[in-house]
């Protein structure tokens, strides 16, 4: 009788394993994004968009498989990155953010500009020292612009302000992605026409991060092969060039 009790016993807990295992690999892929638009934000009919938001979803569609987009703050995205609350995020690469989560695979490069009102030309670095920078709270654009002490950097909570205060002329330029900055000229009701050339700082290699506390690790290698061919077919950058001007041609 003690027999037939452990084998049942080793029989139940067979099952559960094969259950949880199934229960893992069937289980639906869950995205974090951050909420800064235009990457990922709430439009006025209340639905999530943006640019990490399409991406998502062409990789969803091209792997025919659902997955849960949760737009999060930074901060929040990162602790459910480390965590495993999601399976995958989008964001900078860095030294820092791979400690965070594997680094997958490369979507794309992002222009970091610097840029004024019309007329006032930044050709080069050395024009920098003539302006009054407005920067983003915790933003990091460039090593060398971001430790020069001998720039005039103005720190705003947010792009919105430092744009506010470019219009009132109490900052000659602001830095930032080109698809950031262009949303909010856009929503400030300022056109391309009214400002300056943007002057390319640098770029910054946008990557898919994953979970390495994720219970889907068995979809990295079908999602990275999912964003390399997304790639070569022109499905990101089509999606990318939606969120710029022509003005202001993406630079791989």
């Amino acid at each position: 009788m003690k027999n037939i009790i452990e084998k049942f016993s080793l029989f139940l807990v067979a099952i559960l394993l094969i259950c949880k295992a199934n229960a893992i690999e069937t289980g639906k892929l869950k995205a974090a994004i951050f909420h800064i638009a235009p990457w990922g934000y709430v439009n006025s009919n209340k639905k999530v968009v943006g640019i990490e938001y399409d991406i998502i979803k062409a990789i969803s569609s091209d792997i025919n498989e659902e997955i849960e987009v949760v737009l999060v703050p930074y901060k929040r995205m990162i602790s459910m990155l480390e965590h495993g609350d999601a399976d995958f995020s989008i964001f900078f690469r860095s030294e820092k953010s791979e400690n965070v989560g594997i680094p997958l695979v490369k979507w794309g490069e992002l222009d970091i500009i610097v840029i004024g009102l019309k007329n006032n030309h930044i050709r080069s670095y050395s024009d920098l020292s003539n302006q009054r920078i407005a920067v983003r709270l915790g933003g990091y654009f460039d090593d060398r612009f971001d430790q020069d002490q001998s720039l005039r950097k103005i720190t705003y909570a947010n792009y919105a302000d430092g744009i506010k205060s470019l219009k009132k002329i109490e900052v000659t330029a602001i830095v930032g992605t080109a698809a950031t900055l262009y949303y909010e000229f856009k929503k400030q009701g300022i056109s391309i026409s009214e400002l300056g050339q943007p002057f390319l700082l640098s770029h910054k290699e946008d990557w898919l991060h994953f979970s390495k506390l994720s219970k889907r690790a068995n979809k990295q290698r079908k999602i990275k092969n999912s964003v390399k061919k997304l790639i070569e077919n022109g499905t990101f950058n089509e999606i990318f060039s939606t969120y710029l001007p022509k003005e202001w041609e993406h630079k791989k």
